[in-house]
């Protein structure tokens, strides 16, 4: 049971593309529980945990956050190999998002409440970051901690002059021992928020601090977490994650008098989503497509989202959801290839990577050799002025020798008892005898 008494901390595991998990599992918390994360003492994170655990943390609308998950993912499936292609740098399209999310002073609000949890590339330790001393460097931490070693790409990034790589390879729920640590995790397992799947998982993993059930869910949710699924599946993620929070809150009696219980949630009349109101419906040519038409009441209300994500989730973020479906559905067919072509474009990945990697070498070299001759004529500049300046201060303190009188060569060697050679005559030569 959940104590308020004492202080608590929250942990959010890395989880790739699900983190649209959290954002549902937020945005009910706000909505029902706020200081949950405002009166938290630490709030960590791994990988794209930590991503979320920054937003919490500074304040960061979660619409925002949201919408950049959509817009990553749409990225992805444009091209056949998805994120696997060459093309998609998710390094760089995290750090324009956060350069353009993040405030200046940013750090200031992280440090010391924020933690990302990072694994050194030198031994695979792990390593917790809590201080940050410039908004640069904050992203810099996030990045380490979101680089998955080929998927990201072939060099880890860097911070304070070590490299690090994913966050999730030796820690991916930190804090876990710790009694009063609230764990999220979008994977079935021991996490406190995450999905149920009752006893038809028995089995379970355990790397990293996080235990995840062996289960074709979590075999499905952990593939999501590198190939984001359609927009449609993304929009159930997030209200899966909104539930799984309520029913935490409820199952701690966090809720309150005045909170709506499970089952009048699932109650509330139908409304149409806000992306959609103000459209009618036709029958025939329009663009609008139902989703899960069989399953879903009350078709007439519902065209993008179906009919339970549309009454959960805020208006806020069902908008973000309603756009970025609606545009999946106008874009038709463009997207990832199907199963069999897929199969094929990952026969070509070796190829693509090591053209890669001798594209990155001959660059590395190019860079190097610059250095080296910048390197090499900065250093003879500087020994040509070291040489000058020591000559001109050789010739300072020459002695003058215009006032020298040379003495005769003979007197210096009558001195010393020596004779001048070059005057002594030679004898006369002998004549030849006969």
């Amino acid at each position: 049971m959940f104590d308020l008494n004492k202080e608590w901390s929250i942990s959010f595991a890395g989880c790739g593309f699900m983190g649209i998990y959290y954002v549902g599992a937020a945005s009910c918390i706000f909505e029902r529980f706020p200081q949950f994360f405002q009166k938290a003492s630490k709030i960590y994170g791994a990988s794209a945990g930590s991503l979320m655990s920054t937003i919490l943390t500074i304040g960061t609308p979660l619409e925002k956050s949201c919408l950049d998950l959509m817009s990553m993912a749409r990225e992805a499936r444009k091209r056949k190999l998805g994120p696997l292609h060459p093309a998609f740098n998710l390094l760089q399209i995290v750090r324009d998002s956060l350069l353009e999310t993040l405030p200046a002073d940013a750090h200031v609000r992280a440090s010391g409440k924020l933690c990302v949890s990072l694994t050194r590339v030198a031994d695979g330790k792990n390593v917790i970051v809590s201080e940050f001393d410039t908004r640069d460097e904050l992203i810099q931490v996030l990045l380490c901690s979101c680089f998955f070693p080929v998927y990201c790409g072939l060099i880890p990034p860097s911070y304070r002059g070590v490299r690090y790589m994913d966050g999730a390879l030796s820690n991916n729920m930190p804090l876990f021992d710790q009694r009063n640590t609230i764990t999220v995790s979008p994977f079935s397992g021991e996490a406190d928020i995450c999905p149920r799947e009752g006893a038809q998982a028995m089995l379970a993993v355990h790397y990293g601090n996080l235990g995840i059930q062996v289960s074709s869910g979590n075999v499905n949710r952990i593939c999501r977490s590198f190939f984001p699924p359609e927009p449609v599946k993304l929009a159930e993620l997030s209200h899966n994650g909104y539930m799984d929070a309520l029913r935490f809150l409820r199952g701690n009696d966090l809720l309150g008098a005045k909170s709506l219980s499970l089952a009048m949630l699932t109650a509330k009349t139908p409304t149409k989503p806000v992306c959609c109101v103000g459209q009618t419906q036709e029958k025939d040519n329009s663009p609008c497509i139902k989703l899960n038409v069989s399953k879903v009441l009350h078709q007439d209300a519902y065209w993008w989202l179906e009919q339970e994500v549309a009454q959960t989730l805020p208006a806020s973020i069902q908008k973000v959801l309603c756009k970025a479906c609606r545009e999946s559905q106008a874009a038709g067919s463009q997207g990832m290839a199907p199963p069999l072509v897929k199969l094929f474009y990952f026969l070509l990945i070796p190829f693509t990577w090591s053209v890669m990697l001798i594209v990155s070498l001959i660059s590395v070299m190019v860079s190097g050799c610059k250095l080296i001759c910048s390197l090499m004529t900065s250093s003879g500049e500087k020994h040509q002025k070291i040489w000058g300046h020591r000559s001109m201060h050789a010739r300072s303190f020459a002695p003058d020798q215009s006032h020298i009188i040379p003495l005769p060569l003979d007197l210096e060697l009558r001195k010393w008892g020596c004779t001048d050679r070059r005057k002594e005559t030679l004898p006369p030569a002998s004549s030849p005898r006969t």
